[in-house]
């Protein structure tokens, strides 16, 4: 790769996370190649295609490592040429189907060869999966082993230090998001912090792709696509440590099973594979059935009780998996415990983007002074109880049947609140209600105004010194990533006499500590600043970063 090429580019043929891949002809011998080409500084000491170029270079020869033809460097690129191939594993798969067992048989004859030969000198290849195994040509099942910009020779991984898990990283209040690799066919040492990455590595790895390859999906698959970032990597994580060979495999030949328990085997860190107790193969998820009513009416007088576990996560990530989710023990201690709080359902509505029902709701409390009214800034509204006498100076609502408690009324802390229903939420049938008009009343009394002040207002509301300002507005400003999501159940005469503190009759702030709690804690698995976190509000440049002088997605020239 000495001498000058002159190199005519051609049509695009994709991108990856680093480069961008062109249909290319070398003008010299009219070879006709794939150009990959990427943004890099001519000041950054060790490029990534310059990288992988040497890589292949070590590995050059054998039947199932593609061949390179040029690399070099210009202002503002650089460029590797490398052999034309047919198309991946991933796109065969995602276009025709699972492929045969004795396809995939094939295939996996071909890449346990190709990485003994990679593992022969000494590389780890860290990124196996269906997208970098390429078909050579379309006319057959040759396969030739792509991308080894992630890989490292295997002596500058062996000073490893003590690997730190999720479960440690959970326990601490700096958790840290971590997966290296491709999350669906990372090997379980890949979620763990620091972990060096090893020849049994790339073996799970590709007994992951195999599987993949006979049976279209994972049983993680769902999961790779839905919630927060944070949370699809932990769930993922854990469905992997749930499943054993046997169960990953299932109805198809044990041999691509025991490609999984082989390679985990080597890894000292984890629990033996034989110590699970085996558990059915997942299928793919059932299609949501929207349901014909709103579980909660307007008028309603309910208790509502946040799941601050689901609002975190997400429901899209469970839904249609219910019974083989692994709830997160970081937000399953006493700590995250949430009380059922009473209010009446003031508007209900059917939300397209999220296919659930949302509500907003008023809460009612209880006064514990007749004089605690005049030490707040925000209105209420008192529920008169039987022969009470109401008057334009006192517009007390009344309920249907008449209420029974003293001293109750409705009020807001900042705003009213929307929850969204779960989609196993029983039909609500409250003892007790208000009327529609009633609502509307409440809803003028406590929404903020039509003309209120709007996005330049909240945009100064994020930068508050008063907490509360501060954070309602990160919660209004991202309001379709924060949905509170709760559990409803009727207010009954039986509620009325609970006196053990699990029903809040009597707070002021109500769900609002609750659901910033659960705003911050999902804000910080997404990536979204908040106070406390573990990275800066926003991202510092440091020497030698791609991002020091270009956008690693910008592959124009």
């Amino acid at each position: 790769m000495g001498a000058e090429t002159i190199i005519q580019k051609g049509v695009s043929l994709g991108s990856g996370g680093y480069a961008h891949v062109f249909r290319a002809t070398h003008t010299d011998t009219q070879r006709v190649v794939a150009l990959k080409q990427s943004r890099a500084s001519l000041r950054l000491k060790r490029p990534l295609l310059q990288h992988e170029a040497r890589v292949l270079s070590i590995l050059a020869g054998h039947p199932n490592i593609p061949e390179i033809y040029a690399y070099g460097r210009i202002e503002h690129f650089e460029l590797l040429s490398m052999q034309l191939l047919h198309r991946s594993l991933g796109d065969v798969v995602q276009k025709a189907g699972p492929l045969s067992v004795k396809v995939v048989a094939n295939l996996a004859r071909q890449m346990m060869d190709a990485l003994q030969h990679v593992h022969s000198h000494g590389i780890v290849h860290r990124d196996i999966k269906p997208d970098n195994i390429m078909l050579e040509s379309s006319g057959g099942w040759k396969l030739r082993l792509i991308d080894f910009g992630l890989s490292r020779p295997f002596s500058s991984l062996s000073a490893a230090s003590r690997p730190i898990t999720l479960e440690t990283l959970n326990s601490t209040s700096e958790r840290s998001v971590h997966v290296f690799g491709t999350l669906p066919f990372a090997s379980l040492n890949a979620h763990e912090i620091y972990s060096q990455l090893t020849f049994r590595d790339d073996f799970e790895s590709l007994a992951y792709t195999l599987l993949w390859l006979l049976r279209g999906f994972l049983p993680w698959s769902h999961y790779v696509k839905c919630g927060t970032q944070f949370g699809r990597m932990r769930q993922v994580y854990a469905q992997k440590k749930r499943h054993t060979g046997s169960t990953l495999a299932g109805e198809h030949p044990a041999e691509f099973g025991e490609l999984v328990d082989y390679a985990r085997r080597f890894n000292q860190t984890e629990a033996n594979a034989s110590d699970e107790a085996p558990i059915s193969v997942c299928q793919p998820a059932q299609t949501s059935v929207i349901p014909a009513e709103p579980p909660v009416e307007v008028g309603q007088i309910v208790l509502v009780k946040l799941d601050a576990s689901i609002s975190i996560d997400g429901y899209s990530m469970r839904e249609g998996h219910e019974s083989s989710y692994i709830s997160d023990p970081t937000i399953d201690g006493p700590e995250w415990s949430t009380a059922c709080r009473p209010a009446v359902v003031a508007q209900v509505e059917w939300d397209k983007w999220a296919k659930k029902y949302s509500f907003l709701a008023i809460p009612i409390s209880r006064r514990t002074d007749p004089d605690e009214d005049e030490d707040r800034s925000t209105p209420v509204i008192s529920i008169a109880i039987a022969n009470a006498i109401t008057s334009s100076m006192d517009p007390r609502i009344r309920t249907e049947p008449e209420w029974p408690l003293e001293d109750c009324y409705f009020h807001v802390f900042r705003r009213p609140t929307m929850f969204y229903c779960l989609p196993s939420q029983e039909r609500v049938h409250s003892p007790w209600r208000i009327s529609p008009s009633d609502c509307e009343s409440l809803l003028k009394s406590f929404a903020p105004p039509a003309d209120s002040p709007g996005q330049s207002q909240l945009l100064e509301d994020l930068e508050s010194a008063d907490a509360d300002i501060r954070h309602d507005a990160r919660v209004q400003y991202r309001d379709e990533i924060y949905r509170f999501y709760v559990r409803v159940q009727p207010v009954t005469s039986a509620h009325l006499a609970i006196e053990d503190g699990s029903i809040d009759w009597f707070s002021r702030r109500v769900w609002f500590d609750e659901c910033v709690k659960v705003a911050r804690h999902r804000g910080l698995d997404i990536g979204i600043w908040w106070t406390g976190a573990w990275f800066p509000a926003e991202y510092q440049r440091q020497e030698g970063d791609i991002t020091d002088s270009y956008s690693e997605f910008d592959y124009s020239m």
